[in-house]
């Protein structure tokens, strides 16, 4: 009898442990503001045989603002240049699309340093989309701003096909001097063995790419002595789910683990019956519930993947998780779209005035825009000057609300005196892009 009441006190601990910390979702870590003054961009290798490539930025503001574009000491053998920079004026309103010319642009080797980070600085607080595309083969990622950066990440990628189409990430040194330690989880293409730790000496605006033929998922970059560094993750082409044989560029700027949540609503993709989720633990012994189904990761850095249908899922966890949602391909549902990949925001992160850049792309012809917010809040926002005229709760989650909507291509609004997580999204035959 003793030892039944001494298991049933455990249980009972158990359960107050666990909503302690789904209580402290709003206070456990700084959301990512996507707004900002100051940003570092890198792109990944998205060549896909013969087509050409085009990597490019678009900027959006609330107000007329100017914008700076710097690629600091990019020496053109043909042209013996030190340095390219533009700028642009920014009108409430519009998209501002930056083709980044294909000289200047980052192609270094894998393993390799180059000094080809764009830098961009704006007047006044702008948002910076940038696109990585080789023909129908596209993704894109919302830049974060230098201020939303941190010192340590883990990486977030999917399954690699063949070596030819590698697994990638790439760090952008944001100050001189600063020292990257990187722990892979695969042997990289430069030799670097699993699970060895090794330091990177960068200065302001380099890159370091690392490809491997395996998924580089869980594996661990950090500055030694907290200086900010952006991270891009992605894969050059892949299918997803794995065995869904339509392949497609990932491209997405990954939040520093500061910024990690304990709380998430993963909403389908407008028009998609399923979609593929993976949700990384920051560090041993976390729980997930998924819709009250318990999950279990007991090492950092490691995930469970999750391939839904089409429904809403509520994501709670006893300690901060990073989540990201993937597009699939179209020969898997018969529905326009390839895959793409996207960070899901801890609930809930964004206030105010949102201008979203819908990305223009010639094989894209559906565009979306997904938001998430408090149920009590649903008749305050506006979507380019309209409120919603459909929206769903969270099943799971009533406190929580939801809504799809389709919109134009180039300048879109989002308007609200609440906090909102939104998703930006495009389908077209056999590609796609979300941010």
């Amino acid at each position: 009898m003793e030892s039944k009441k001494h298991i049933n006190f455990i249980a009972y601990l158990a359960i107050v442990v666990f909503s302690l910390a789904a209580i402290q979702t709003s206070y456990a870590a700084e959301p990512v503001d996507y707004k900002g003054k100051k940003f570092w961009v890198g792109f990944l290798q998205s060549e896909v045989g013969p087509d050409p490539f085009e990597l490019s930025l678009h900027i959006t503001s609330k107000v007329r603002t100017t914008v700076k574009i710097r690629l600091d000491a990019a020496k053109i053998d043909s042209r013996e240049e030190t340095t390219w920079e533009q700028s642009y004026i920014i009108t409430p309103g519009t998209v501002t699309m930056v083709v980044i010319p294909e000289e200047y642009t980052f192609k270094a080797k894998n393993g390799k340093t180059t000094h080809k980070g764009l830098y961009v600085e704006a007047n006044d607080d702008v948002m910076v989309v940038a696109k990585n595309s080789s023909g129908t083969s596209s993704d894109a990622t919302v830049v974060i701003p230098l201020k939303s950066l941190g010192s340590e990440y883990f990486i977030m990628q999917y399954h690699v096909l063949h070596k030819k189409y590698p697994g990638q990430y790439l760090v952008v040194a944001t100050e001189d001097s600063t020292e990257i330690e990187v722990t892979n989880n695969y042997k990289s293409f430069e030799g670097k063995p699993a699970n060895a730790p090794y330091t990177v000496k960068l200065n302001k605006g380099d890159i370091h790419l690392v490809q491997a033929k395996k998924d580089l998922t869980g594996s661990v970059v950090k500055e030694k002595n907290g200086k900010k560094i952006a991270v891009f993750c992605g894969t050059t082409c892949t299918y997803v789910p794995k065995y869904c044989q339509s392949c497609d560029h990932l491209y997405e700027q990954i939040p520093a683990i500061d910024s990690w949540g304990y709380e998430f609503a993963v909403i389908p993709f407008d028009n998609r019956d399923k979609y593929v989720v993976r949700i990384m633990a920051k560090q041993d012994n976390t729980y997930i519930d998924v819709d009250g189904e318990r999950y279990t990761i007991e090492k950092a850095g490691k995930y469970i993947e999750l391939e839904l249908k089409e429904e809403v899922y509520y994501v709670r966890s006893t300690r901060p998780v990073m989540v990201a949602k993937y597009t699939i391909g179209t020969r898997c549902d018969k529905r326009r779209g390839d895959p793409s990949m996207v960070m899901v925001r801890p609930l809930l992160g964004v206030e105010g005035h949102t201008e979203l850049p819908v990305m223009v792309t010639e094989n894209i012809s559906d565009y979306y825009i997904t938001v998430v917010l408090k149920t009590d809040d649903v008749d305050k926002i506006k979507v380019n000057g309209k409120g919603l005229s459909d929206y769903r709760v969270v099943p799971y989650k009533s406190e929580y609300a939801y809504a799809h909507i389709e919109v134009r291509s180039g300048n879109n609004k989002i308007e609200c005196d609440c906090k909102y997580n939104f998703t930006s999204y495009g389908f077209g035959w056999y590609e796609s892009y979300a941010y």
